[in-house]
């Protein structure tokens, strides 16, 4: 049995204003609400990203990214599907996106863990290991929780 529900690749061609022929790279995932869903998106990001020239280094980083976005957006929200997102523009950057269905309060809020904590570290993990990160309402309600990871691609 297949966990996705939906899976969507897409691949466009645009000319920046200097006319050098840029490429955007796209997958989407929806995946079910459950703990096993963790893995299968950290598996997109394995499968995808060194195939877009990134090297190891972001493709890592971008994997722990998603988990912790997606391991958030489960443990806090009364989400039934969450959507992943990777974006690459240009091979200089890669978006993360997770997108829940709501019902959590408000939007991620980073806090500090205590030394003796389970829990509680990865938010901050997030911000150490991207360039930008935050959130928005989603298009259908719920929230995106995105992230931006930049590096030269090999």
């Amino acid at each position: 049995m297949a966990v996705a529900l939906r899976q969507r690749s897409t691949m466009a061609s645009h000319m920046t204003s200097a006319g050098v022929d840029t490429a955007l790279r796209q997958e989407s995932l929806q995946l079910p609400a459950r703990g096993a869903s963790v893995a299968a998106a950290r598996r997109l990001v394995r499968s995808r990203v060194p195939c877009w020239g990134f090297d190891e280094d972001v493709c890592g980083a971008a994997e722990l990214v998603m988990s912790e976005l997606f391991t958030n957006a489960l443990v806090h929200t009364a989400s039934d599907q969450i959507l992943c997102v990777l974006r690459a523009q240009e091979r200089r950057s890669l978006y993360v996106e997770v997108a829940d269905q709501g019902g959590g309060p408000l939007g991620p809020m980073p806090r500090e863990a205590g030394v003796e904590d389970e829990s509680g570290r990865g938010l901050a993990l997030v911000r150490a290991l991207t360039e930008a990160w935050g959130d928005r309402p989603g298009a259908a309600g719920g929230r995106v929780v995105w992230a931006q990871l930049s590096a030269m691609a090999r």
